[in-house]
């Protein structure tokens, strides 16, 4: 064959493989595993004098075309697993490989060094002070929460850094801190008496006696092996500040398993490798509830970061009546469909959710305490004093002299696009808005 031949051959393939990228980056006709971890939700921008000249409209096609190049995920696992495979190098900067492989988040390992700290508040004096203030806050809370009937319990989750410090690697070791800004925010919730579980001091008393790893090697929440443990402890304390008799958690089988549970493999899987990583066996264990005929369910609302996420999966949120999780205070997660991922802000029930609520439980690992409750306090202070239900007739009066104004219709369907709303659902929140802000000023 002559070098003509041979070019020929080269110039077809490389246009082929070139053609088929571009088709697929088009149609996204081959369905393929998408990436796993966080992703940003690309904004559109809309092309104009401004965008141009100031160069967005230009930034965004280009990372839109970065974002849908053809057969992108492939490319980005080969690329991955050839750095974890032969070189040892992750790409992901926020995971830290430790000793014997076990795997770590850097922001919880910056909350055990200090360096946290340092970024937030510079002395364990000013992070002390803000700390005084929540508490006092949260007391605040407490009091309005059980004014209507409505009761509270903290719960302090563990971290994998805190728990397996021996595991990080050596530079880590030791920078340890002295100072641990969630054992003083336990110590506060101690004097105070405020309802609480402290699950990080636990899991260092169990570490060494418990059957099974308290972490996965892999992940970074706590290993679903944990899990039926954790929900009784947290049933039999809302049983205590309720006086209402909750069901306990019964397993019914271990499942030893290679399969793990997705929180038991997240941090390998934002590795996003072409080939998954060989796994020892671990429990994913099968539990249910005792009997609970006869007995009045309550209402829960969680407060709550990522660490909420394995409670939905299991039989535990079978112990209420009903449940809505405000992830971050910032979406509502909710066993009623109609709520379902509307942001807090908009959600015209959000009141009805948090007056009905006979438990508030707030979950915050040692991290998420620099953001205290997300804002949670305020949120419930804000629905309390303005968030009490209109009345219906009101509501449709107001709906429907906004929609006879087509200047402020048109403004609100504007506005529910912004919001990610139907318009139905932002034109409610603008009657409420109006009707509740004339019954403030007269």
């Amino acid at each position: 064959m002559n070098a003509t031949k041979c070019h020929i051959i080269q110039f077809v393939c490389i246009m082929t493989i070139l053609c088929a990228i571009m088709l697929q980056g088009f149609t996204h006709i081959v369905k393929i595993k998408p990436l796993e971890g966080v992703v940003a939700k690309e904004e559109p921008i809309t092309l104009n004098f401004k965008t141009y000249l100031d160069g967005s409209y230009q930034d965004y096609l280009a990372n839109h075309a970065k974002r849908n190049t053809g057969f992108r995920e492939f490319f980005i696992r080969n690329y991955n697993q050839i750095c974890y495979s032969c070189f040892n190098k992750l790409t992901n900067v926020n995971v830290v490989v430790g000793k014997d492989g076990e795997l770590f988040t850097r922001m919880y390992i910056d909350d055990i060094t200090g360096k946290r700290i340092k970024d937030y508040y510079i002395t364990i004096d000013s992070a002390k002070a803000v700390a005084q203030q929540n508490v006092e806050e949260t007391l605040r809370l407490m009091d309005t929460l059980h004014s209507h009937g409505t009761h509270f319990l903290f719960i302090f989750a563990p971290s994998k850094a805190s728990i397996y410090p021996e595991y990080l690697p050596q530079p880590y070791c030791d920078q340890l801190s002295d100072f641990s800004l969630e054992d003083y925010y336990v110590e506060l919730f101690k004097e105070n008496n405020i309802p609480h579980i402290d699950f990080n001091t636990y899991f260092k008393s169990i570490k060494s006696s418990f059957p099974y790893p308290l972490y996965s090697k892999y992940g970074t929440h706590w290993a679903f092996s944990t899990i039926p443990m954790v929900t009784d402890s947290i049933l039999r304390m809302m049983e205590s500040i309720s006086g209402t008799s909750l069901p306990s958690i019964e397993i019914t089988d271990l499942n030893i398993t290679t399969d793990y549970f997705s929180q038991d493999r997240e941090l390998e899987g934002q590795f996003n490798l072409m080939f998954p990583i060989s796994k020892p066996a671990i429990p994913n264990p099968i539990f249910t509830l005792s009997d609970t005929i006869g007995t009045a369910k309550p209402k829960l609302l969680a407060i709550a970061d990522s660490y909420f996420v394995a409670f939905e999966r299991t039989r535990f949120l079978d112990a209420f009546n009903s449940w809505d999780y405000w992830k971050y205070n910032e979406y509502d997660i909710s066993s009623n469909p109609k709520y379902n991922w509307k942001k807090i802000e908009y959600l015209p029930e959000a009141y009805q959710i948090l007056e009905d609520a006979d438990i508030v439980m707030a979950i915050s690992t040692a991290p998420m305490l620099y953001d205290y409750l997300f804002g949670f306090t305020t949120t419930a202070f804000n629905l309390f004093a303005h968030g009490q239900p209109c009345d219906e007739n009101k509501i449709e009066m107001m709906m429907k002299t906004i929609r006879n104004n087509p200047e402020w219709y048109d403004a609100v369907i504007k506005q529910a696009k912004e919001r990610g709303l139907t318009t139905e659902e932002n034109l409610r929140l603008n009657a409420i808005y109006v009707i509740q802000s004339k019954e403030n000023n007269s």
